[in-house]
């Protein structure tokens, strides 16, 4: 389960996901003179909440939400590069018909308020760009397919 934190370290506010892994026999305790953690907002509400803002803003297309699927027909000839997280896409940085090498970044995604590259893991052609600049993705969407 994830949960999300709103976090004040020197008068600024953070919002903090924190993702449970296992679990721990412990009871939250106060820190020195001001309590560290001030509000707990279930996952399940702030991602519906999210989810709707996003509707909202922008629609994303039918043909980049389809998650990856190793037994697809569809991607037996080609491999797929996909959203290691959701997030939204700043800047695609390949086209089709475009040579990549291992290690070449192919998009940059912002997720939690950060830059990630995402790097071609193979060397191949671009066949296909499944996403646009500003669309957002879900973990595990293809976001470029090579030959």
């Amino acid at each position: 389960m994830v949960r999300k934190f709103l976090v004040k370290v020197n008068g600024k506010e953070y919002v903090v996901e924190v993702e449970e892994i296992g679990t721990v026999e412990q009871t939250a305790q106060q820190v020195g003179p001001q309590r560290v953690v001030r509000e707990v907002v279930e996952t399940e509400r702030a991602e519906q909440a999210q989810a709707q803002k996003r509707a909202e803003e922008k629609p994303i297309s039918q043909e980049s939400t389809k998650p990856y699927d190793e037994t697809s027909s569809y991607v037996s000839s080609a491999h797929v590069i996909v959203a290691p997280m959701s997030g939204v896409i700043l800047k695609v940085l390949v086209s089709p018909g475009q040579k990549v090498e291992h290690g070449q970044k192919v998009v940059i995604l912002e997720a939690m308020k950060m830059e990630n590259d995402i790097v071609a893991d193979r060397p191949g052609v671009v066949k296909s760009v499944k996403v646009k600049e500003g669309d957002n993705v879900d973990t595990g969407q293809i976001l470029v397919e090579l030959e």
